[in-house]
């Protein structure tokens, strides 16, 4: 199309000026020589304007484009070669920036020359902007697909804070953000995450004791309440409750732009971000709210699997202790159980090792031969050993419901079971040449527990000894008592012995358990334990092996000061010849209790039974009554109140296998005076009934 001088036709030029596209032609030298009237809706500037020179080149296009667009002229001059289309911004006379393509044409004489470029310019800034907008968005996608990833692995509250702070910033111009939880109950926010700026240094910091109450400020009430998004600008130091505590006072402006936290339809708590930008804040809203709800769900999840956590460890704490039960219930079944078959066991062997102990301390007394009597001695001393045995089969085996648990000083107890074991470890150990350290730990102030003196110490002499057997090369055994809460005393006997293989640790309470070969009935510590366990007390062991091991008794403790000691009431024996009631099922030991008793002048009313007994309490007179128990037809203890009934002033001893451990006051309600474990040692026997003829009124 001809341009500068030549004539345009009216149709053509109609058709050029009705474009809303600019159509211009520029030299060489880029002086306009053509431009439409449209020019002026697109640049603002108008055709004339361009003509005559006063629109130039560099002060049209954007300075970033300038040179790029300012090339691809100059290359299409010298080369004869234009770009089909080239995009860039101009700014307009009034200053406001448009995207523009161009579509470029040449023109050359009929040598070749090129006479002008001419190009169609259209303004594509709505198109630029919907893909910049485009552009942002998939950005923006992209980022919140990799904070919505992150989130799903972050275990802790320190994870889910640098995964916000790692995507807002790329999100959001923020300088910090706050992360603060909503108690409903309280009304309460309190600080789970700061992340602020410090002298230009961002820094991350959990603020779990901060709070503030919601109904402060008009801000918390609607994000909280009406669940919905706000934003309040500051400026200068006027920066407002409670971000003032943490924000530097500076001179610029700014907005705390907050969103609530919503995660399945509740508040979960409030996210704030402070920004310097001051235009379009509420562009900002819709992002702010996504990265909030997102963090709610993540942070809910930290604080489900921390509770999970700790609930996983509570259980397993649970577990083991459950553990810990489940072995002592079993060790208490254990216990119940063989020692009801222990029971039955000692009230046999009770009457047979009463015959024979019996037997065998007559006949020693009627015997003068030397060799003999030796004989009748190691009979004696093997019977006797075997009493032992029973006995703590015994005490084993029997209920222990009726213990008479006193106020008692646990040093006292300490030092007789010390003296009851001297021979132990000072006699003996000097024979062989072997020293024991004996250590006391004891405090000022002297502890009393709730316990029974004679059962205690033996649980303390039984543990003495098992310290000093642990220790056959000499060593040092501590015995300390200590205070626990102004509730409970402990007692513990350490050692420096060979310990206890970590192996049968749990077992060594358990019946008939022992590691001393044919020399150890495993009793002992059985029966500690039980003795423990009627005392409302516990027995704990630790030990290491090739150092030692230390046995902690804890009793309940009493308030009550010490005691004096309590005196020991002296035996007398009385000669007297009387009746006496006899009254065993089993023959043995009858005829065993009838020869004794017969020698020493007695006369003897024999009762097989207790209907036999009954009887001769109707018909005969007598002064005083032996029974056992168990008989076949009828309670020893119903003969015993039956005698009471008749005469009260009559003595009353029990013979019993099973072994008994009631107090004073109950015996005399069941009709007894004095009470005998089988099998006997005929002094003792003959101690107690001496007793009870000295106690008969004539």
């Amino acid at each position: 199309m001809p341009m500068g001088n030549e004539k345009l036709t009216s149709l053509g030029k109609s058709i050029l000026e009705a474009l809303s596209d600019v159509v211009f032609a520029v030299d060489a030298n880029y002086n306009f020589i053509y431009v439409t009237p449209s020019c002026y809706h697109i640049t603002g500037y108008t055709a004339d304007e361009f003509l005559n020179g006063q629109v130039k080149i560099k002060n049209l296009v954007h300075p970033s484009d300038y040179w790029r667009i300012l090339r691809e002229n100059y290359q299409a001059f010298k080369t004869g070669s234009v770009p089909r289309v080239s995009e860039f911004r101009i700014i307009k006379k009034d200053g406001t920036v448009r995207w523009v393509n161009i579509y470029w044409t040449m023109v050359k004489d009929e040598d070749g020359t090129i006479r002008y470029i001419q190009g169609v310019m259209h303004d594509i800034t709505d198109k630029k902007i919907g893909e910049e907008k485009l552009q942002k968005s998939l950005n923006e996608l992209k980022i919140l697909q990799s904070f919505s990833s992150e989130l799903s692995s972050a275990m802790t509250i320190d994870d889910v804070a640098k995964a916000i702070y790692d995507h807002i910033i790329q999100l959001l111009p923020v300088e910090g953000f706050f992360v603060n939880i909503y108690d409903e109950m309280t009304e309460q926010l309190k600080g789970l995450v700061h992340v602020y700026s410090i002298h230009g240094r961002r820094v991350m910091i959990s603020y779990p004791n901060y709070r503030f109450n919601v109904r402060s400020h008009q801000i918390w009430v609607s994000l909280i309440h009406d669940k919905k998004p706000t934003y309040v600008k500051y400026s200068g130091r006027d920066i407002p409750a409670p971000f003032n505590l943490f924000i530097e006072e500076t001179n610029q402006e700014g907005y705390l732009l907050s969103a609530p936290m919503l995660s399945r339809g509740k508040v979960f708590g409030v996210m704030t971000v402070q920004t310097k930008v001051i235009n379009n804040i509420e562009e900002y809203i819709p992002l702010l709210e996504h990265i909030a709800n997102q963090s709610a769900i993540a942070f809910e999840k930290v604080r489900y699997f921390t509770e999970l956590q700790e609930s996983e460890k509570s259980l397993r704490q649970a577990y083991e202790e459950l553990k810990k039960v489940h072995q002592q219930l079993i060790l208490t079944e254990k216990t119940r159980i063989l020692g009801q078959l222990a029971g039955g066991i000692v009230h046999n062997l009770s009457n047979f090792l009463s015959a024979i102990l019996g037997r065998v301390q007559l006949l020693k007394s009627k015997v003068s031969d030397e060799s003999l009597l030796k004989d009748i001695e190691l009979i004696e001393k093997a019977s006797q050993n075997a009493g032992k045995i029973i006995s703590q089969l015994r005490e084993f085996s029997k209920p222990r419901t009726h213990v008479n648990l006193v106020p008692i000083d646990v040093a006292d107890i300490i030092e007789d079971a010390l003296e009851i074991t001297k021979s132990k470890w000072k006699d003996e150990a000097e024979l062989k040449g072997i020293k024991y350290e004996i250590t006391k730990d004891f405090p000022e102030d002297r502890l009393m527990a709730i316990t029974n003196r004679s059962e205690l110490r033996e649980v303390l002499v039984n543990l003495i000894i098992n310290a000093i057997e642990a220790m056959p090369g000499g060593g040092k055994l501590t015995l300390g008592i200590y205070n626990v809460n102004g509730e409970k005393v402990a007692i513990y006997i350490a050692d420096t012995g060979v310990g206890i293989n970590p192996e049968i640790m749990s077992r060594i309470f358990e019946p008939f358990f022992t590691t001393k070969s044919e020399y150890g009935t495993g009793l002992g510590l059985s029966i500690a334990y039980d003795i423990i366990k009627s005392h409302n007390g516990e027995i704990f062991v630790e030990s290491e092996l090739g150092k030692g091991s230390k046995f902690t008794i804890v009793l309940p403790a009493s308030q009550q000061k010490v005691s004096d000691a309590i005196k020991k009431s002296t035996l007398k024996e009385s000669p007297r010849k009387l009746t006496i009631l006899i009254v065993e099922d089993d023959e043995s030991v009858f005829y065993l209790l009838q020869d004794i008793f017969t020698n020493l002048g007695y006369r003897v009313l024999p009762a097989e039974d207790g209907k036999k007994a009954l009887e001769y309490i109707q018909t005969e007179k007598f002064d005083i009554a032996i029974i056992d128990i168990g008989l076949p037809d009828i309670s020893g203890w119903e003969v015993s109140k039956a005698i009471k009934q008749k005469n009260a002033q009559i003595p009353v001893v029990i013979l019993t296998g099973w072994g008994l451990n009631i107090s004073e006051e109950e015996m005399k309600r069941k009709g007894a005076d004095y009470i005998i474990s089988k099998p006997f040692e005929l002094d003792g026997l003959l101690l107690v009934v001496d007793t009870a003829v000295q106690s008969i009124k004539r």
